[in-house]
């Protein structure tokens, strides 16, 4: 499938201890609970870390650490310059499993395993769809976790148009013919399976509903108002648990809410659904993988591991999503109510401390996905950070990258050399010194000029 596969098996089979490090949203988390349990089945010694990015501090700390090798997941291939300063400090082997757009392809002594090195796109696999295919051929033992691999690419929203397709459309075929999934279409609500409808409604931020999204007592008065009772028999009703009448009524409401309030693509609340089955349970993909990204944001990555991989029930991490939704609930009334600065073409969002440096890329993902902002433009997103610096979070439309701007490209640029960026076309991001904010907002400024004039 990928070059480096058959030469980082051997890698692996004769280290006795790995040293893995994977992203902290939901595709990385995913790819570190395929890498944790397969390696766990090999025997080895392994200690695991879930980042946010790759900086020159993290490699000064790993370079103090003793390993046989080093296994970097969804992340790495962007800063490939710092593992090859890692490698020259250590004897140990180095395997990078990501699929971003490679600051540098080759890297004598590190295996380097992307579909980008293969001619592919990059949302054509995830990270943990990349470690999955390693894992597999480490072991055949290892195709049980094929579940994680749909659920890396959907939390990396590469189920364009709501569709899988590409690689991750082979990994979605196999996992559906080995009864590790099914698939059927309809409303694209968390927590679908297992939440009451109005649970369901008000977690909903992909898609948007405005005036619903985030209000539980909305969601409830939404409900009543199309004659949708809330419990059946005294149980709360689920979507699964809606008549073919209610959904229709349901879905035609949702729309034209998002009609009503000028959304993008009003009617794209219909997808592919994906379920997985976990020993004997049959779970929402969607709502795994949103649920994952909580226990990232949140800095409960070890809870979403051992639930998706068994060792605890997976309602654990209600209590974490119920939190990490509150908090997106805040961040987007202090949006809302801040007014961010509006340029020709672009908004800035500059929270200082007000919205925390793990959420900002979710904020400004919601605000480019919704009539938030009323955009059409490229959003950045501003937050400090709890070492002193600022994160800077950017997401374009579809049809502004359309036009030639590369947000990654575009972050690698104007973050300058005391910065440092990354990431994709439509959605990227970047870290500068604190005391900047004004100069980067210029400089993007300049760039976006020229870049769209």
């Amino acid at each position: 499938m990928f070059r480096g596969l058959d030469e980082a098996v051997k890698e692996i089979r004769k280290a006795d201890s790995i040293r893995l490090v994977s992203h902290l949203d939901a595709d990385g988390i995913s790819a570190a609970s395929i890498a944790l349990s397969a390696l766990t089945r090999a025997g080895k010694k392994i200690h695991l870390s879930i980042k946010r990015q790759i900086t020159p501090e993290v490699i000064e700390d790993l370079k103090q650490e003793e390993t046989d090798l080093f296994l970097f997941m969804d992340l790495g291939s962007g800063y490939m310059e710092l593992l090859e300063d890692l490698k020259k400090s250590c004897k140990s082997g180095l395997i990078v499993c990501d699929h971003h757009i490679p600051s540098k392809e080759e890297v004598p002594g590190i295996i380097h395993i992307n579909p980008v090195l293969e001619g592919k796109n990059e949302d054509e696999v995830s990270g943990a769809g990349v470690t999955y295919f390693l894992a597999e051929r480490l072991d055949p033992r290892n195709r049980d976790l094929i579940f994680l691999a749909i659920v890396g690419a959907i939390g990396d929203i590469q189920d364009e148009n709501w569709k899988m397709g590409g690689i991750n459309r082979e990994i979605v075929e196999k996992a559906i013919a080995s009864g590790a999934a099914e698939k059927e279409r309809g409303i694209r609500l968390f927590g679908r399976m297992n939440r009451p409808v109005h649970k369901a409604l008000e977690y909903s931020t992909n898609p948007y509903i405005p005036g619903i999204s985030g209000d539980e007592s909305a969601a409830i008065q939404f409900l009543s108002s199309l004659g949708i009772e809330l419990k059946k028999e005294g149980s709360w009703k689920s979507l699964n648990d809606l008549s073919e009448e209610e959904m229709k009524k349901l879905a035609t409401a949702i729309i034209c809410e998002r009609i009503r309030e000028s959304e993008a693509s009003p009617e794209e609340i219909f997808g592919e659904i994906y379920s997985i089955n976990i020993n004997g349970d049959r779970l929402d993909a969607r709502e795994m993988a949103t649920s994952l990204n909580a226990c990232g944001r949140m800095e409960q990555s070890s809870v979403g591991i051992l639930s998706v991989l068994g060792v605890r029930p997976f309602d654990n991490i209600n209590g974490i999503v119920a939190g990490y939704r509150k908090m997106i609930t805040k961040y987007i009334k202090w949006v809302k109510e801040s007014g961010p600065k509006e340029t020709e073409h672009a908004f800035y969002i500059n929270s200082g401390d007000q919205i925390h440096e793990n959420f900002i890329g979710t904020i400004t993902s919601i605000c480019e996905k919704s009539s938030i902002l009323d955009s059409g433009k490229v959003i950045f997103g501003l937050a400090e950070t709890e070492d002193g610096k600022v994160k800077v979070s950017a997401r374009a439309p579809k049809e502004i990258v359309g036009r030639g701007l590369n947000l990654k490209d575009m972050m690698g640029e104007v973050a300058g050399d005391e910065g440092h960026g990354g990431g994709h076309a439509a959605a990227a991001g970047a870290f500068i010194p604190t005391g900047k904010e004004k100069e980067f907002i210029d400089s993007c400024e300049k760039y976006l000029k020229n870049k769209l004039k």
